[in-house]
């Protein structure tokens, strides 16, 4: 058995329980034709790069499974057929795509568990830290009351001279 994902995109009209009921049934197609789902999600309503059938936006759902080869040409078949279906997609994953991906998760979820603990020690530390800390040169920090930062952009650049009078009657 393979490994497929299938995107499809249901008409923007179709109200929501209508979608849960054409994912269903979809869903059970893979399962009477000897194949197993995976993940099933849907993502909800998103807007479309480019017009498809007249729409500007519909619904997306993603579907995972393990079927036999011989099926994806049927569940095609049902796409096309299906009218609030306005378009789909039918991917084959191979062995090294599903390893990388598995791999990629659990490094995701290495690293995820690796912040929350520095995460939990950055905290202990931050205490000392505060203590600890020097307070920069007054020349590094904004001492005026006022709101107006003016003060402190001008203060490196050179300011261009004024036109005289005698250069104009040149």
């Amino acid at each position: 058995m393979r490994t497929y994902e299938a995107l499809y995109i249901v008409h923007p009209e179709v109200k929501d329980d209508e979608i849960q009921t054409i994912a269903k049934n979809v869903e059970t197609l893979v399962t009477d034709n000897g194949g197993a789902i995976v993940r099933s999600e849907i993502q909800g309503r998103r807007k479309l790069a480019y017009e498809v059938k007249r729409c500007t936006e519909g619904c997306y759902v993603l579907l995972r499974f393990q079927s036999g080869p011989e099926f994806i040409t049927r569940l095609e078949t049902y796409f096309r057929l299906t009218e609030n279906i306005i378009r789909s997609l039918v991917v084959h994953f191979d062995e090294h795509t599903l390893r990388l991906e598995v791999e990629q998760e659990k490094r995701r979820q290495a690293e995820l568990q690796a912040g929350a603990a520095s995460r939990s020690s950055d905290d202990d530390e931050d205490d000392d830290d505060d203590r600890n800390r020097r307070r920069r040169p007054s020349r590094y920090r904004d001492d005026d009351d006022d709101d107006d930062d003016d003060d402190d952009r001008d203060r490196g650049r050179r300011r261009r001279p004024a036109r005289s009078a005698a250069s104009d009657d040149d």
